[in-house]
């Protein structure tokens, strides 16, 4: 048994690599906290050990299980009606899965210092300062020394930066812009543009309206046109991505007369007044509970409370976010009372503009929640799915629950407790175009692969450095083992959503060459020119909704699971192929490639599941119009 050294050295990203050389790994235990410095360790030959190999996968799910269990702390506060405004308890208002995602990164990272302090029993630390706070929380016996660092600008989805996403030619690119000019941005946008082309809604309408919220217009064309053949008026109301973000969404909507709601006509120089003196009571009694002792009863663990881990974060989140959610509380309230809403029409229900206006929902005017991802294929994971879907996580409100397919319904029948009546089988509105492409022959040569990348989620918390790795070693075997096939052209899809391993994963393929690589290319188009689609899931639970749009386009489709727990169950074998193992792969894709038959066999089985995966396949938005003219 090694004998364990008696200094230990935590390193993070925020150490410059030059101070590295200041602890020679002869001399002390170097721990290295994250991918990049453990990728920087590992270049420079220096011995260390992993911060997450102190915790393991049941303290993982533990920690998952508490922080769900803390969806609700704003319930906990003795006075909470202090912080009420419009009867709306403003801090509800952030997102419960922008929460859970900071939350439990906390935890985990606040849990595993302290069973390596536990474990290892240093005489000494050398830490950065942003990991100081960590230790302090429960210990003050050992001695520390700050490591010099440097104090990063943190971007993202857990941050009040906007990650704008883009291609130069096949190259990806990405910057960050702050939420507030980004804002200003999209109104001086949007005002030009809809007052040019007439897409502004009339406030004094007295038409019946079906309001869609934070739709992609885009993507939802066919449901908008489908909509206007009603005798209502359709509306969009986007406060994230414009509706109006390229020619294309412009064109949909005055093709079919359908409106923007613009928010800030509903505020006036008597609400702002009434605002201002609501907002002076709201911050004062918000800077009183951050320094309350009743907060650090509330977000405590196993006796030892990590509010000051949170406290900088949440005081930000709601200095930063206060006036927008009180402006649009009112705004949101007095269009919700003036005008004829008959179908409010969502497909989340955990962003502040749903959860806003399902909240202030008084006139009770129906609401529906359309599915808008694909998970439901292989029933012996519906009970680990089930842990980490949405419905669970945060419930339900609105009345009805549209779902695609006989498997989605039969999933929340089961899993679920909304009431069988909520659940109703719409199909799926934004794939009836994809039924109307010319589809391509499964029995022709394959010479176009397309991978698609789902980027490790810190929902479940089990993602590490070594499921990092996982993934660029299964990706970096399966890319190799591609090119040995002569005139075949790999092309790489990036999912589109922030997360901090997309630029990771960016990375490591552009070190990679004979492969093009996209970020937010249409995918309807790279998957048309496809001939077969691998899809990487780092997780078993998680799944792809590009995979389903796969099997419409008729392509075989590869689901590469890098989850061990695959080994427990009966992968799928058709029409998604669900594989762990380089060689099964390697098996798999040399038949696929070279067997016609086994592919036209492949084809016809396609079409059979597609069925329970989606109903009302070409018509769905017919079927939805259909059931909201009911």
């Amino acid at each position: 048994m090694i004998k364990s050294k008696k200094l230990l050295v935590i390193l993070d990203s925020s150490i410059p690599i030059e101070e590295f050389k200041n602890f020679p790994d002869s001399e002390y235990d170097l721990i290295s906290v994250d991918y990049d410095t453990h990728k920087k360790l590992m270049n420079s030959k220096i011995d260390h050990k992993l911060l997450d190999d102190y915790l393991n996968k049941t303290e993982r799910t533990n920690l998952y299980n508490f922080v769900l269990s803390k969806y609700k702390w704003y319930n906990e506060i003795s006075n909470k009606v202090k912080f009420e405004f419009e009867k709306i308890n403003l801090l509800s208002l952030m997102s419960p899965l922008e929460f859970h995602e900071f939350i439990l990164t906390e935890l985990i990272k606040f849990t595993s210092i302290k069973n390596l302090i536990k474990n290892e029993k240093p005489e000494k630390i050398f830490v950065s300062k942003k990991f100081l706070k960590y230790i302090q929380l429960f210990e003050n016996e050992t001695k520390i020394n700050i490591i010099k660092s440097s104090t990063s600008d943190q971007k993202g989805f857990l941050t009040d930066k906007i990650e704008i996403k883009f291609n130069i030619f096949s190259k990806p690119c990405t910057f960050y812009v702050s939420k507030t000019n980004y804002t200003a941005l999209k109104k001086i946008y949007e005002n030009f543009l809809c007052t040019f082309n007439n897409l502004w809604m009339d406030k004094k309408t007295s038409n019946e309206i079906i309001l869609l919220l934070e739709f992609n217009t885009s993507s939802y064309a066919e449901l908008i046109k489908i909509l206007a053949k009603s005798k209502k008026q359709i509306v969009l109301l986007n406060r994230r991505r414009s509706a109006i973000w390229n020619k294309e969404s412009i064109k949909i909507l005055k093709s079919y007369g359908a409106k923007i709601l613009d928010y800030e006509k509903y505020f006036d120089s008597h609400d702002k007044r009434n605002l201002s003196l609501e907002t002076n009571r709201l911050n004062q009694n918000l800077n009183e509970l951050w320094n309350s002792q009743e907060l650090l009863s509330i977000f405590s663990i196993n006796e030892i409370s990590f509010w000051p881990l949170i406290k900088e974060r949440f005081m930000k989140i709601f200095k930063n976010r206060l006036s927008d959610y009180m402006r649009f509380i009112v705004q949101s309230k007095i269009f919700l009372e003036q005008l004829k809403i008959k179908k409010i029409i969502c497909l989340g229900e955990s962003g502040e503009t749903e959860n806003i206006i399902l909240q202030n929902n008084k006139n009770n005017s129906d609401s529906i929640l359309l599915q808008h991802s694909f998970l439901r294929y292989n029933p012996e994971i519906n009970n680990l799915q089930w842990k980490y879907e949405d419905q669970n996580m945060i419930g339900i409100i609105s009345k009805n629950f549209f779902v695609w397919g006989n498997n989605d319904f039969n999933y929340f029948s089961q899993q679920s407790s909304i009431d069988n009546k909520k659940l109703i089988i719409s199909g799926s509105p934004r794939h009836d175009k994809f039924f109307r492409q010319n589809l391509q022959n499964t029995s022709e040569d394959i010479k176009n692969i397309l991978i698609t990348l789902s980027p490790i989620s810190e929902r479940s918390g089990l993602g590490d450095t070594h499921l990092i790795e996982k993934y660029n070693n299964f990706l970096k075997k399966v890319i190799d083992y591609l090119k040995n096939f002569y005139n075949l052209k790999i092309v790489i899809k990036l999912h589109p959503g922030e997360n901090p391993h997309n630029a990771i994963l960016l990375s490591f393929l552009e070190k990679i060459s004979g492969i093009t690589i996209y970020h937010t290319k249409n995918s309807e188009t790279l998957i048309e020119k496809s001939n077969l689609m691998i899809n990487f899931s780092p997780e078993l639970y998680d799944s792809s909704t590009i995979m389903l749009e796969g099997l419409i386009f008729k392509k075989p489709v590869i689901q590469l699971i890098l989850d061990d727990n695959l080994s427990k169950i009966s992968s799928l074998n058709s029409p998604i192929f669900q594989i762990s193992t380089i060689e099964n792969f390697e098996k798999l894709i040399k038949k696929l490639i070279e067997d016609q038959s086994y592919r036209n066999t492949i084809n016809e089985q396609i079409t059979k599941k597609l069925e329970n995966y989606l109903s009302y396949q070409n018509f769905s938005s017919q079927r939805f119009l259909e059931l909201i003219d009911n």
